[in-house]
């Protein structure tokens, strides 16, 4: 008896979300994001095949956050509802999170990723908006062992996100929840011009 009415709830949250008219007048302008994110997966595609195999066959493991994904985008409003867009992003630890490549190997990993993005905006006030993101890109992955030797890998990434959180007007704070290059975590400031 509780499920239709917990979906009722869930089905009238979406439409309020997407039937409220968006009314901060952003159509046309720009916007600047710089933060961080935890637990980014460059490889996202086999990254995510390992994960839900070992969380099937194995015990689970404790998962370590070494360091942060540092990422620069920019959105450009195409209108009040979509916006879209580029971004970047370093990691100086990729894989160091997956337990399965969390072994302290010696060698050194870092990342850049390249990706575009659409933004949709379920709910945008003036000084609030609540959002999703897709992108797809490439990214490229050197490993050195003491200098001595290095390998570079190539490959095509994406990150999802569904809910996103950005908060203020001209200069704000973002939160977002995915899954993919930035990380399942992340969050930076923004400016829009």
């Amino acid at each position: 008896m509780k499920t239709p009415l917990i979906k009722m709830f869930i089905l009238s949250g979406i439409l309020c979300c997407v039937l409220t008219p968006a009314e901060s007048q952003d159509k046309g302008k720009s916007e600047l994001n710089a933060g961080g994110g935890l637990m980014a997966s460059e490889n996202a595609f086999s990254d995510a095949i390992i994960l839900l195999l070992s969380a099937l066959i194995n015990d689970p493991e404790e998962v370590t956050v070494p360091g942060a994904a540092w990422s620069l985008s920019y959105k450009y409003n195409l209108s009040e509802r979509l916006a879209i867009g580029g971004t970047s992003v370093y990691n100086p630890s990729p894989d160091r999170w997956i337990p399965d490549f969390a072994i302290n190997d010696r060698w050194k990993r870092r990342s850049l990723t390249t990706a575009g993005e659409a933004t949709v905006y379920w709910a945008k006030q003036r000084a609030f908006q609540f959002y999703g993101t897709a992108g797809v890109g490439f990214f490229v992955k050197r490993k050195s062992f003491y200098e001595v030797q290095t390998e570079t890998e190539f490959g095509y990434t994406f990150q999802v996100t569904p809910a996103g959180l950005r908060i203020g007007d001209k200069v704000g704070v973002s939160m977002e929840l995915g899954y993919g290059y930035k990380g399942v975590f992340s969050g930076g400031l923004s400016v829009r011009f």
